[in-house]
């Protein structure tokens, strides 16, 4: 049964146990363990002929999690899975796939559209100054078009 991938609908994830052989004294682990589930490794299933739209992700916890979803998504969280390894279920799915600036590694080190730093310039605020409007929206829209972005 698949389930909502964080705070996007549109990706689903199911979790299955590791398939595998047993011998003579080995446990048999019914369920999957995202509890104690960590990032090993990821693969891109997309491009084999009985899946389609699915990533696998491999945990340490002889657990598989399929992802599915818009090519689009898959894109995203393919670029941010790398950074992933070793990292909890709860932390991959709480991360964010937007293209905004809270989310670009290039943003902190000023490698960014000198237009975002007209519109983000903090300046400081003397007693009794209205808080100018940061014009956020404007800001996500320059970074979801830049080349220069990097998620962290």
């Amino acid at each position: 049964m698949f389930e909502q991938f964080g705070n996007y609908p549109e990706i689903k994830w199911m979790a299955k146990t590791e398939a595998r052989f047993f011998g003579a004294g080995d446990k048999f682990q019914v369920n999957p363990d995202i509890e104690n589930f960590k990032l090993v490794r990821f693969k891109d299933l997309r491009k084999q002929p009985i899946k389609k739209n699915q990533l696998m992700l491999i945990g340490s916890s002889k657990t598989y999690i399929f992802i599915d979803g818009p090519d689009s998504r898959l894109n995203e969280l393919i670029k941010r899975l790398p950074k992933c390894i070793g990292k909890s279920w709860l932390e991959i799915t709480n991360m964010s796939l937007e293209r905004d600036f809270l989310n670009c590694k290039n943003f902190e080190q000023a490698v960014c559209d000198p237009k975002l730093f007209s519109i983000i310039e903090l300046k400081p605020i003397k007693p009794g100054e209205e808080v100018p409007e940061l014009e956020l929206a404007k800001a996500d829209e320059i970074c979801a078009k830049c080349g220069h972005f990097e998620p962290k």
